[in-house]
């Protein structure tokens, strides 16, 4: 399963699994010599090795180590390095104004008008990526076409319901 679905180029892949089979390869190679120095002895298992025998082993494991520390903080700095001039070519695109946007696509006023004007709309393209139509799905309704506003009612019929521990209950009265 790959947590990261981003695409490499072939060519870090191609070092991406050099590097790890040649990681592979070293420590298979220090585990099997490792092993078979226990194994294959003249005298037998050599459970009693000398402890500087030991320290010899003990020091080629760190150095590896330390050579695999520096191969990786020195590909995290590249890498950080590489994001910080990757995150610069990622800043937002500049706002474009009224001509820039008519200039671009070609809009006449009339069109960008459509534009502006708030609501759902199917704007058509034609070959070149130009606005060739504007199809606006809200009519826009005349002032004097709209039904007066509702009058506000005469007698309002408000009830008041009293909380449970309220002392101060009043019965409810009809109108």
């Amino acid at each position: 399963m790959k947590i990261i679905r981003t695409r490499q180029r072939p060519f870090l892949v191609v070092i991406d699994v050099f590097f790890t089979v040649l990681a592979w390869i070293g420590l298979l190679y220090l585990l099997a010599q490792g092993v078979w120095s226990l194994i294959d002895t003249h005298d037998g298992p050599r459970i009693d090795a000398s402890f500087f025998d030991a320290l010899g082993t003990l020091q080629i494991y760190l150095w590896v180590a330390l050579l695999n520390a520096v191969i990786l903080i020195g590909w995290a700095r590249y890498q950080q390095r590489k994001s910080k001039r990757f995150a610069q070519r990622r800043l937002p695109a500049p706002v474009v104004d009224d001509q820039g946007l008519s200039k671009s696509f070609k809009l006449t006023g009339d069109r960008l008008e459509k534009l502006r004007k708030p609501g759902s709309m199917t704007i058509h393209n034609n070959q070149d990526g130009d606005v060739s139509h504007v199809i606006t799905h809200l009519f826009p309704v005349d002032p004097a076409e709209l039904p007066p506003p509702l009058a506000p009612l005469e007698h309002p019929f408000v009830i008041r319901l009293p909380a449970e521990d309220d002392d101060n209950r009043e019965p409810m009265s009809h109108v």
